[in-house]
C-alpha cells in the first residue's frame, strides 16, 4: 500500500446552467454550425450516437433566452463562427455564477478554513480565472497557496486531487474546483469529428473539499500515465475562432488496448488486483470510450452505469464530469474500493484509487 500521507473527502458540491436542452433541441440550434445543409441532417444522426439525452448550455442559453445576445449566428453572416475574444467574455460573464452554486454545497465556516485551492479548467485564456470569483463571493480566504490547471481537459480534476495528495502530509485544508463551458466554443464545421465533439459537450461546474480529518471517503493513492505515442488522437488547441478539439476516431481503440497495464500496475502496487475494485469512476469521453475500458478490463456490464447515467443527464462536461459522478457514487452510501479514472490530451490517463467507508 502506498505510504504517501491520506485526505478526505468533505463533499462534492456540483451546479449547471439553467436552461437543458434534449439531444434533439440542441442538435436543431447547433445546425447553424454547419456550413452544407446536407451535413446540419448528419449532425441529428450523430447526436443520437452520443447516448446523451439531455444537456445545459449556457451559451445558447444567452443566445435565445429573455435577452438575446447571439453568439453563434448563420454561416453566411459568421463563416467560420465567433472570434476567440468573445467567446473568452462570455466565459468571465457565466462561470462566475456558475462556480458560486458548486460553492454552495459547503458552509461559509468550511470554505473559511480552505488553505490550498486548486482550480481547473481549460475553456477559456484570461487571467485572473476561476479563483477570482470564489474570492470576492465565498468566505474561501485571498492568502491560500493556489493553482490554476488549464488545459489538462477531461483530466484536470483528478490532477488537481493528484496535486493535493501530493501535499497530504502538510495536513492542509485543500479545494478543488473545476468550471468548464464548452458551449462557447462550438466549431462551425462538416468535419464529422468536429460535429461529435459539437454534440458530446456540455458545461457545468464541481468542487470537492480535501481535509487531513477522516471521513467516510478516503484518497488512497493517485498516478498519472501518458501514452506519448496517440498524442495526437487527443488535441486541444487556441486557434483565431476558439478553443478547438481534435478526436481521432481510433482513439476508443487505443484506450481499449492500452489502459490495462497501468492500471493493473498502479493497483498491484496498493495490494489490489482489478477484481478487488467495487466501483469504477470512468470519465464518459462518450459510449465508445466507456465500451472500450470496459471491456479492456474485462468489468461487468452495469460496472460503469453511474459513468453511463452521468453522460446521458449531463453529457460531457470535461473536467467536472467525474466528480459529478464521485457526488452521486457517495450518495449511494455504498462501501470498498474505488478506481477513478479520467483522459486528456497527451494522452494522459489520469488515476485516483479511493477507499469508501460503509455507510450508517
Amino acid at each position: 500500500m502506498s505510504q504517501a500521507p491520506s485526505c478526505y473527502v468533505h463533499g462534492v458540491g456540483t451546479a449547471v446552467p439553467d436552461r437543458a436542452l434534449t439531444t434533439d433541441e440542441a442538435a436543431q440550434l447547433l445546425q447553424k454550425t454547419c456550413r452544407d445543409p446536407r451535413t446540419a441532417k448528419l449532425l441529428r444522426r450523430v447526436a443520437r450516437l452520443t447516448g446523451i439525452e439531455t444537456r445545459h448550455l449556457a451559451a445558447l442559453d444567452i443566445q435565445f433566452g429573455e435577452n438575446p445576445q447571439p453568439l453563434y449566428k448563420p454561416p453566411d453572416e459568421q463563416p467560420y463562427g465567433p472570434g476567440m475574444g468573445a467567446r473568452n467574455a462570455l466565459f468571465e460573464r457565466v462561470a462566475g455564477p456558475l462556480v458560486r452554486r458548486a460553492l454552495e454545497a459547503f458552509s461559509p465556516q468550511s470554505l473559511a478554513r480552505v488553505q490550498s485551492l486548486v482550480t481547473c479548467s481549460c475553456t477559456h485564456a484570461s487571467s485572473p480565472g476561476l479563483e477570482q470569483p470564489i474570492f470576492v463571493h465565498t468566505s474561501v480566504p485571498t492568502t491560500v497557496d493556489r493553482w490554476n490547471l488549464g488545459f489538462m481537459g477531461c483530466s484536470a480534476a483528478l490532477a488537481g486531487l493528484r496535486l493535493i495528495h501530493q501535499t497530504a502530509a502538510l495536513g492542509r485544508h485543500a479545494l478543488v474546483v473545476a468550471c468548464e463551458i464548452s458551449s462557447l466554443h462550438f466549431q462551425y464545421t462538416d468535419a464529422l469529428d468536429q460535429m461529435t465533439a459539437n454534440m458530446l459537450f456540455s458545461d457545468g461546474a464541481a468542487a470537492i473539499l480535501l481535509d487531513p480529518e477522516p471521513s467516510t471517503v478516503r484518497i488512497v493513492d493517485c498516478r498519472c500515465a501518458a501514452l506519448p505515442a496517440a498524442a495526437d488522437q487527443m488535441v486541444w488547441f487556441a486557434d483565431d475562432h476558439g478553443l478547438r478539439l481534435e478526436l481521432a476516431q481510433e482513439l476508443p481503440e487505443t484506450l481499449g488496448k492500452n489502459i490495462r497495464p497501468p492500471v493493473e500496475a498502479f493497483l498491484l502496487d496498493n495490494h489490489l488486483a482489478v477484481e478487488q475494485v467495487g466501483h469504477w469512476l470512468v470519465h464518459p469521453g462518450g459510449p465508445q470510450i466507456l465500451d472500450a475500458v470496459q471491456e479492456a478490463l474485462g468489468l461487468a456490464p452495469d460496472a460503469l452505469e453511474g459513468s453511463r447515467a452521468v453522460l446521458r443527464r449531463y453529457g460531457n462536461m470535461s473536467s467536472p464530469t467525474i466528480l459529478f459522478i464521485l457526488r452521486e457514487l457517495c450518495e449511494r452510501k455504498v462501501g470498498g474500493w474505488c478506481l477513478a479514472m479520467a483522459f486528456g490530451p497527451g494522452l494522459t490517463i489520469e488515476m485516483v484509487l479511493l477507499e469508501i467507508k460503509r455507510g450508517e
